[in-house]
């Protein structure tokens, strides 16, 4: 009985193990669900599109009169993940009502994973790492396209999320501080060279965003070169800001909307009059949160300053917080300068003319 009953084991073992091997295979293969008894799933490609429309690419007159004129808008994005999501009308109007901002930022290994405002189930595909784009640039104008292609996802990401078929209405993004190792940037630069990326992104190591440009009243021009967002307690991966459930409004009515085989895209949109207000077309739900220029102006001084500028600012974010502060007793207005400021960094991502939650 034992010889027998020890062959019979011999035999079970084996299967089990098999069995088990194959049961983490199939739980492996994909991040949402097992596709064993699917059948054939149609795929097709994600393209991640970077824009900063026509408030970051051209002259625009902020809330308090200034014509601001960008040189360079960077963004260091993080790990973009598109989604297919079941919005409905009433879900846009409460997105667009109020945001939540997250405290701390947001901490997911990637925008999205854990599932941050992915429905259970839905498919979803994510570009991972960081990527270091000019919003002023037009690398593709030639095809006649403004906005920066970040990258794109065919048939299945990184992750092993399938790109399958349907409409991705919807985006998650992050922007991080910008990280180096060994005197390189740890991240890629879609539309850039390798010289203009490294020199980039030396110069915006620890932050997240950085505005160049001037201003100009009509009577003196003023240049600044900002620095925000920066590392907080020692990680960078923590810090910075992160938007989620961005659903698209605009046109094309379903830009991502994938058929087998074909493509589709979501936008990462970047609205600098969030910041500096709109004085062609004020708007009070927006301009009385905007910080505008005026407080950069009032911090500008003389030397060192680019040829054609009268005066100059040149800061991060944490020396706005302090200067500001300094001069409250002599301008009680920019007591609340610092406090927009961080504000309108939280309504700056969007999705088209979607709103996110942050």
């Amino acid at each position: 009985m034992l010889t027998v009953h020890s062959r019979r084991n011999r035999c079970v073992w084996p299967v089990l193990v098999a069995a088990l091997f194959l049961g983490l295979v199939s739980c492996s293969s994909d991040d949402d669900a097992a596709e064993g008894n699917e059948g054939p799933v149609q795929t097709g490609t994600v393209e991640f599109m970077a824009n900063g429309e026509d408030f970051i690419r051209e002259p625009f007159v902020s809330k308090d009169g200034w014509e601001v004129a960008f040189d360079h808008f960077f963004v260091n994005i993080f790990g973009p993940t598109a989604l297919q999501a079941p919005w409905d009308d009433e879900d846009a109007d409460a997105r667009g009502a109020s945001g939540r901002v997250a405290p701390g930022g947001v901490k997911p290994m990637h925008a999205g994973h854990p599932h941050t405002g992915i429905p259970a189930g839905e498919a979803h595909v994510a570009l991972l790492g960081d990527f270091l784009v000019d919003l002023h640039q037009t690398p593709l104008a030639a095809q006649g396209e403004d906005r920066t292609l970040v990258g794109s996802v065919t048939d299945r990401d990184e992750l092993g999320n399938l790109v399958r078929t349907g409409n991705y209405n919807s985006v998650n993004f992050n922007i991080k501080p910008v990280e180096r190792e060994a005197g390189a940037y740890t991240g890629a630069c879609p539309a850039m060279s390798a010289v203009d990326c490294e020199e980039a992104a030396e110069d915006m190591e620890g932050y997240s965003l950085r505005m160049v440009g001037t201003a100009s009243d009509g009577v003196e021009t003023v240049g600044f070169d900002i620095r925000l967002l920066p590392v907080l307690d020692g990680d960078a991966q923590a810090s910075g800001i992160g938007w989620s459930s961005c659903a698209w409004e605009g046109d094309p009515a379903s830009p991502g909307l994938v058929t087998a085989g074909g493509s589709g895209w979501v936008e990462m949109t970047f609205h600098s009059d969030h910041i500096f207000g709109n004085g062609e077309e004020p708007d009070p739900d927006l301009d009385d949160f905007a910080p505008g220029f005026e407080p950069l102006n009032k911090l500008a001084e003389t030397g060192g300053c680019s040829p054609g500028e009268d005066r100059c600012i040149v800061a991060t974010q944490e020396e706005l917080r302090e200067q500001w502060g300094n001069l409250v007793g002599t301008y009680p207005e920019l007591q609340y300068a610092y406090g927009m400021l961080v504000y309108s960094l939280g309504t700056l991502g969007h999705c088209g003319e979607g709103h996110c939650l942050h």
